[in-house]
């Protein structure tokens, strides 16, 4: 488990990041690459919002900042379903993006991220490819996860989706395709004037909001060693509300010693 200066120095480099994105204006420049979209419309079918999408450093701030200026009982909705699905996602064919509501609607649509808004805008020999990569990477997860003991269901495995055909422009006409790549590594540039290059290059875009709480809050190779047992438990009949309220109590004690090593620094 990490340590105590570890986390405390972790939590200081986001709260600096924060404001470094602020003062610099990269949220602007964010809003910008979101601005190149054309509107569009679709079904609502929700296909698409199956798990949360994986986010570049400068939308993770960008998201943490929303949370922020949520009603507290709001983002406790949101924390919890992010813990669920951070740690109960391989296990559960029925999980969905902590940001969908009830009736199938993104409930942080205008601000939502860069992955989000490539559904339907990516050309489909190139969709096919990566949904093909997509499934094989989650195969290689689920015999991982067998070697340990833990048993995904088929259905989990072979669900991914990276696009979508459904959706349309305003005028209910197919949307012109965009270069994913290239506004993928516009939005890694603006990670860049964040993070050292090494580690912009390392993580790219493959980190999920609910994976970016729960490194802040408890570590990553923390997360990774409660993942193993919380499967394990929940595999052996324990009920996953269960499991849940367990780990946002974890998540509260560590908030909690944060605190009081912070008023005694």
């Amino acid at each position: 488990m990490r340590s105590a200066a570890i986390r405390a120095s972790e939590q200081m480099i986001l709260t600096a990041a924060l404001r470094t994105a602020e003062r610099s204006g990269l949220f602007d420049s964010l809003a910008r690459v979101y601005a190149t979209f054309e509107r569009t419309t679709c079904d609502s079918c929700a296909r698409c919002c199956f798990e949360s999408p994986g986010v570049f450093f400068v939308e993770h701030l960008r998201l943490v900042k929303l949370l922020d200026g949520m009603p507290q009982p709001q983002r406790q909705t949101l924390l919890r379903r992010a813990m669920g699905e951070l740690f109960f996602s391989w296990i559960d064919p029925n999980r969905t993006c902590i940001f969908l509501d009830g009736a199938n609607r993104c409930s942080i649509y205008e601000q939502r991220p860069l992955a989000c808004r490539l559904f339907g805008f990516v050309a489909p020999s190139d969709r096919e490819t990566a949904e093909v990569e997509a499934r094989m990477s989650a195969r290689e997860e689920a015999r991982r996860l067998a070697r340990l003991g833990i048993t995904i269901p088929e259905e989990i495995v072979t669900r991914s989706l990276v696009s979508c055909d459904r959706v349309r422009d305003t005028q209910g006409r197919p949307v012109r395709h965009v270069d994913a790549d290239d506004l993928a590594a516009r939005v890694a540039r603006l990670d860049e004037a964040l993070l050292p290059r090494e580690v912009v290059l390392r993580e790219f875009c493959f980190r999920s909001l609910p994976d970016r709480l729960g490194a802040a809050r408890l570590g990553a190779e923390t997360v990774e060693t409660m993942r193993i047992q919380l499967l394990r438990r929940a595999q052996n009949g324990e009920r996953v509300e269960d499991l849940v309220r367990e780990v946002l109590e974890a998540v509260r004690s560590e908030r909690t010693a944060q605190a009081r090593r912070s008023r005694t620094a």
